[in-house]
């Protein structure tokens, strides 16, 4: 698969579409001994699913990019424990990132971008609130207080994957507290095509945007680059092995 400069790639695996025990044996041979031996540590058989389903489409995308076996894909990690794919030859790597929640997994890549990608259940029943009182911007939060339900929920996963999408391209951890990266959302009646941009680190520019894979799920992706060329986005169904299908999800 050839990827193309100024494009992010989504793949989007819907776990419960997966219900072939012999499909789930076939992810199991793309897994290394070290991936099958976190595999087994999870307790419970929902979240063993997840994360084989997980391994077996980062693995399977990043094998028709690269041309490796799945198994022989060999990772390294940041300091602050960010995955990274080790070059294999004279082109460097893509970038790429992934996530999980009940129900999804969902990757990006990105060919010359620095990516983060965060996907969230959103039936989940939590006290949104008080979670934003102890992790988001004292802004975002009084915003927060002044909207009713639904429009309160939508808005903090909105929120929270955003955070995490670029906590997680940043690489960086705990170590940015999620407090302190604030975002302002567009009003409702402008284009929801566009991507939400900001400024930081020391001028270099990040890009946003939030997606709803389902009615039931949140995705935000960001990326690191400058926005004088439009930001082209390809997203896809897929079914490691199996299926691939485009996929249109709509920005909220």
């Amino acid at each position: 698969m050839k990827l193309f400069p100024a494009t992010v790639y989504l793949w989007f695996t819907f776990v419960e579409d997966i219900q072939d025990e012999k499909l789930m044996t076939e992810y199991r041979r793309l897994l290394p001994a070290s991936e099958l031996e976190k595999l087994e540590r999870y307790r419970f058989d929902r979240h063993k699913k997840r994360y084989l389903v997980g391994r077996a489409l980062i693995r399977t995308i990043l094998s028709r990019c690269t041309g490796l076996v799945p198994k022989q894909i060999t990772f390294s990690r940041e300091d602050h424990g960010r995955p990274f794919l080790l070059p294999s030859g004279t082109s460097p790597p893509p970038e790429f990132n992934l996530s999980y929640t009940d129900g999804l997994v969902a990757a990006a890549l990105s060919l010359d971008c620095r990516v983060g990608i965060d996907v969230e259940n959103t039936s989940r029943e939590i006290d949104c609130l008080e979670i934003a009182e102890r992790y988001f911007s004292s802004a975002e939060y009084m915003e927060l207080e002044q909207l009713p339900e639904p429009m309160l929920k939508e808005r903090f996963f909105e929120l929270w994957t955003l955070k995490e999408a670029y906590v997680k391209a940043q690489g960086r951890g705990l170590h940015i507290p999620l407090d302190e990266v604030s975002f302002h959302l567009r009003d409702a009646n402008s284009d929801p095509a566009k991507s939400t941009s900001v400024v930081t680190d020391y001028g270099r520019q990040w890009q946003f945007r939030t997606l709803k894979p389902s009615d039931r799920h949140k995705a935000s992706f960001c990326v690191r680059r400058n926005a004088e060329s439009p930001l082209r986005v390809i997203s896809k169904k897929a079914i490691p092995l199996v299926a691939e299908d485009d996929f249109t999800i709509y920005n909220d």
